[in-house]
């Protein structure tokens, strides 16, 4: 087994633990302690001044791109493993968004599995804007009970370009979803992209106060424009999830963080989906892309440039959306989780390990199968 030894780091687990030690071996984190002894043959890194963290986990990632909303042209294209690299990103969840027609759950499958063979954790949903659910077996429950990666299923309300699924169908979605979590032991999660429409997630707590469904089952996504559904969703014990985009995003963390008592917020990026700049008309009149990059620069800026408590900020990118979409072992340095980890020295990242083997190694990423730049 090849061992890792990280010594005198300043460790966030995301909980400050302080000056100590960590052991990495076999896609384990092995140990952690004030002081390790020596162990012959292992590669020992000094990381005296140095930061070590979980990695980060974004639950809303389009890996094969996203768009398509201005034409074939405007097809976002797919994330380079390198990328989710050099984020310090260690486990993403994919997903499809408005284009369910050129790009297949079969696609997004392999791609899920590419990213893996890379090294990274990646973990996926069945269905798109679209309903019913595009799937690789003609069923969402199957997907998610046979297909290894598939947690969950993605679908869109309030947008002019989603299906503006009824109460009723995301009801049905919702309990397929938790039957194939209770026989696959997975989140089982209907993974929402709520767009700008008013109504927001107005369904959601029609759902939550006229049915049985246990409220963890729901991941609204793009909240940071309903702010006060936000708040009133939390309450309930509901999680909900904020866009980085390029345009800073720390106000809208700032308001709801306070309400997030028990891991019921996070942050993802959306990377390489598109980002229609829409005229009131609902005219296309331009299109950005969003970028993976973003997390690490969004929790930066919280922490350096905002005062925010390290801890307080890293839980929105490790324990909490790990937790809520059970990926088990992730988003914490504690021994017997996975051994995903990133060394930093201020905001440069020297160090980011993903089940025990260096993806980054002294600021060098691990190339991909092609080399296309």
């Amino acid at each position: 087994m090849y061992l890792t030894i990280i010594r005198n780091a300043d460790i966030y687990t995301p909980e400050h633990f302080g000056i100590g030690d960590v052991l990495l071996g076999g896609g384990s984190i092995l140990a952690v302690d004030r002081k390790l002894p020596e162990i012959p043959g292992a590669r020992t890194i000094d990381a005296e001044g140095e930061i070590l963290e979980p990695g980060l986990v974004d639950a809303h990632v389009h890996i094969l791109g996203g768009g398509g909303e201005d034409g074939m042209l405007s097809r976002v294209p797919p994330l380079r493993e390198e990328k989710i690299a050099m984020a310090g990103v260690t486990s993403v969840v994919g997903l499809l968004g408005t284009d369910g027609y050129t790009r297949t759950i079969r696609d997004l499958v392999a791609k899920c599995k590419a990213i893996e063979e890379y090294g990274i954790t990646c973990r996926c949903l069945t269905g798109s804007y679209q309903v019913p659910s595009p799937t690789v077996t003609g069923d969402v429950g199957d997907d998610i009970v046979f297909i290894d990666e598939i947690i969950g299923v993605k679908v869109a309300i309030s947008d002019h370009r989603c299906s503006l699924p009824t109460t009723e169908e995301l009801i049905r979605l919702a309990t397929t979803a938790r039957m194939a979590s209770l026989m696959s032991r997975k989140a089982g999660l209907v993974h929402i992209h709520v767009g700008a429409d008013s109504r927001g997630i107005e369904q959601l707590f029609e759902i939550r106060d006229s049915t049985p469904l246990p409220i963890k089952h729901f991941y609204p996504t793009h909240m940071g424009g309903h702010p006060e559904q936000a708040k009133e969703w939390m309450k309930s014990g509901g999680h909900i999830d904020l866009t980085c985009k390029a345009e800073p995003i720390e106000d809208e963390i700032a308001r709801l963080l306070p309400f997030s008592k028990n891991g019921e917020l996070s942050i993802s990026t959306d990377s390489n989906g598109s980002f229609p700049i829409w005229n009131e008309k609902k005219e296309i009149i331009g299109m950005k892309a969003g970028d993976i990059m973003n997390l690490r620069t969004t929790v930066d800026a919280m922490i350096y440039d905002k005062g925010y408590d390290r801890t307080e900020i890293l839980r929105l990118v490790t324990t909490n959306p790990a937790r809520a979409n059970r990926l088990e072992k992730k988003g914490e340095i504690k021994e017997g989780f996975d051994g995903d980890l990133v060394l930093r020295d201020g905001r440069s990242l020297r160090f980011v390990f993903a089940k025990s083997k260096a993806i980054m190694d002294e600021k060098k990423v691990r190339k991909g199968m092609y080399e296309l730049d």
